[in-house]
């Protein structure tokens, strides 16, 4: 829910409607700087500290209403909110949202080591959460046809949804899955712990890629209101179009789930944004007030989302391994918060681009539908070609990947020989 809310809702609500304009480009990049630092200290603090409850669950559970809080206060602003409301509030969910989704996802990489049963598990995480954006994106629909909400109604009531769903799932998560046992790690120096990721060749191209990824997907959301609301003169369909964004990849992730296990995870990835580049060039020329023509094209743009998000989860769980070989500890969650922090980057670097570019591109925010042909056009070009270049660096750092599922194979053998004699020893000195 929050992925679609915060980058659908957040940037057009406090520029066009609060007024801050470009300003909001800033502010989230200065969100996501604060964001960029605290997920790797939450990742190391997680891996390093065993509580009587586990390693991971009692993060999400602090987590919980961390996030209730601020989801409150950015979508409910009061009419004086300026950018140091946005700011403060924003940081703080981007902090509490770390802390939920690393504790959350690492504990469930940690489920399994079986190369395509990751891909299983994360497809599964992957399809909650585009379950969780359909209902954003179907809730904001379901308004629009009863009746005419602004923006700020629609932000609110949207918020106050995710505030009461919230602690019901966190609540089910806790009760319901047992975290996997992990054998004693060895503690590692700093030095020696940030030369190992700092010389993890597999980690740094998949990060790069991810970041690529992260790019063009945040791009994207966030240029969606603008482009759908005023270049296709949808304003009042925008959430029933945005549904089947998020159906398309729905329907697309057991396909990507199917091809990662016949074939391997980046080689799938590769495909993915090859898809995605190529269904992209349908913007530039989808017409005007064809809301058919526009909900089918969104479905197909959709197709590659899932791919998107799963796949570069269930590789760096592989990439856990690769580093477990060479430290002897599992670093899960720095790992994952290594990932996250690149895809955080990414979103600030996206949505400021978004927010600064559309001045360039003489588009102003606050004047919306009013503004010229000329601009209103030129947001085709943008919602196209940054996320087409990105896609192609991906493409070009997947080539000859060298985690291979036999590669997998062979590390998670070693992995678990370790493991066994750990505990035969440690069953003969008790």
């Amino acid at each position: 829910m929050l992925v679609t809310a915060v980058f659908v809702f957040l940037p057009p609500l406090y520029a066009e409607h609060l007024g801050l304009g470009a300003v909001v480009g800033g502010i989230f990049f200065a969100a996501k700087l604060v964001d960029i630092t605290a997920a790797p200290l939450w990742g190391l603090f997680m891996d390093s500290y065993k509580t009587r409850w586990g390693r991971r669950k009692p993060w999400l559970a602090l987590s919980a209403p961390i996030l209730m809080l601020a989801i409150f206060m950015v979508y409910n602003p009061p009419e004086n909110a300026g950018g140091l409301h946005l700011f403060v509030w924003l940081a703080t969910l981007y902090v509490g949202w770390s802390a939920w989704t690393i504790s959350h996802t690492s504990w469930a990489l940690e489920l399994s080591r079986d190369y395509d049963r990751r891909s299983r598990i994360t497809g599964l995480l992957q399809a909650m959460t585009m379950v969780g954006g359909i209902l954003i994106g179907g809730g904001w629909a379901i308004m629009q046809w009863i009746t005419t909400p602004t923006l700020e109604q629609t932000a609110s009531a949207i918020g106050w949804f995710m505030i009461i769903v919230l602690p019901i799932t966190a609540i089910i998560c806790l009760l319901s899955v047992p975290e996997r046992v992990t054998s004693n790690r060895p503690h590692l120096g700093f030095k020696k712990g940030a030369s190992l990721v700092f010389t993890n060749m597999p980690l740094l191209r998949l990060l790069v890629a991810n970041f690529m990824i992260s790019f063009s997907t945040y791009f994207v959301q966030a240029l969606f209101f603008f482009f759908v609301a005023f270049t296709l003169n949808l304003q009042d369909k925008t959430g029933f179009i945005l549904v089947f964004l998020l159906v398309g990849g729905l329907i697309g992730l057991p396909i990507w789930i199917r091809l990662s296990e016949r074939w391997t995870k980046h080689s799938c990835m590769q495909i993915a944004v090859a898809t995605g580049a190529v269904t992209s060039l349908l913007l530039l020329i989808l017409p005007s007030n064809a809301v058919i023509l526009t909900t089918v094209t969104f479905l197909l743009v959709g197709l590659n989302s899932s791919a998107n998000e799963f796949l570069p989860r269930a590789m760096m769980a592989d990439v856990c391994d690769h580093d477990h070989i060479q430290s002897g500890s599992e670093r899960m969650g720095l790992y994952y918060s290594l990932l996250q922090a690149s895809s955080k980057l990414a979103s600030g670097i996206g949505i400021f681009l978004v927010m600064s570019v559309l001045g360039v591109f003489a588009f102003v925010p606050e004047l919306g539908a009013d503004n010229t042909d000329t601009a209103l056009q030129r947001l085709r070009y943008l919602i196209v070609i940054l996320p087409m270049i990105a896609y192609v660096i991906v493409i070009g750092l997947m080539w000859r990947y060298p985690i291979s599922r036999e590669y997998q194979t062979e590390m998670r053998g070693i992995i678990e020989e370790r493991e066994r004699v750990a505990l035969r020893s440690s069953a003969i000195d008790n």
